[in-house]
């Protein structure tokens, strides 16, 4: 008794696996569409709720209630790196705004670190977008309250290196007169009056 191994058989199993190839090769190409797509909805997402902040941050200044404008600059501040221009222009505004109300309070850390933040911003939108970046500081500056971002930039960076430098040099004064003490306490114990009963005998 023989099997018949004829054609139309081999050629059935030949189409079963085109078919099964053709399927797996489905799958994949929707469960990576899926993915890509995924990921485009939650970077709408997070571009719409910025933006939602965005508007939010605007009446926060108009207002002039600085604890809730912080919160709002300081939480959009994690998406400069997606920034329109425009957020760019509303989120330093609002660090100017805080800024200008921690000095007048004397509140000198909070005062440095909105410098900071203002700094950071200014730098990376810069850097991802420069041509249109600075044409919103342009159109800011003469809408608005004719702010120069550029020389504010600079004027907190120095302010800033200045800080840094003393705090350096703070550091250095009291290493220093930390170890002035150190050899003066270790020759004085050195120099002390060797007890009688301890003397060699004369």
């Amino acid at each position: 008794m023989s099997i018949d191994l004829s054609a139309p058989g081999l050629e059935k199993i030949q189409k079963m696996k085109k078919t099964f190839i053709i399927l797996a090769a489905s799958i994949a190409f929707v469960a990576i569409e899926s993915g890509c797509s995924g990921k485009k909805s939650d970077a709408g997402a997070e571009s719409e709720v910025v933006e939602a902040q965005n508007s939010q941050l605007g009446n926060l200044i108009s207002s002039g209630n600085i604890k809730e404008m912080t919160a709002v600059a300081d939480s959009m501040s994690l998406f400069v790196d997606d920034f329109t221009p425009q957020q760019t222009v509303q989120v330093l505004t609002a660090f100017i705004s805080i800024h200008e109300d921690a000095a007048a309070k004397n509140e000198r850390r909070r005062d440095l670190e909105t410098m900071r933040k203002y700094v950071d911003v200014y730098d990376i939108a810069l850097s991802v977008n420069p041509k249109d970046t600075r044409a919103a500081f342009a159109k800011a500056q003469r809408d608005s309250r004719g702010i120069d971002f550029d020389a504010v930039a600079i004027e907190f960076r120095d302010r800033l290196q200045q800080y840094d430098a003393a705090q350096v040099g703070s550091e250095q004064v009291v290493e220093r007169n930390d170890s002035v003490k150190a050899s003066v306490d270790s020759t004085s114990v050195e120099t002390q009056e060797i007890p009688a009963v301890h003397r060699p005998a004369e």
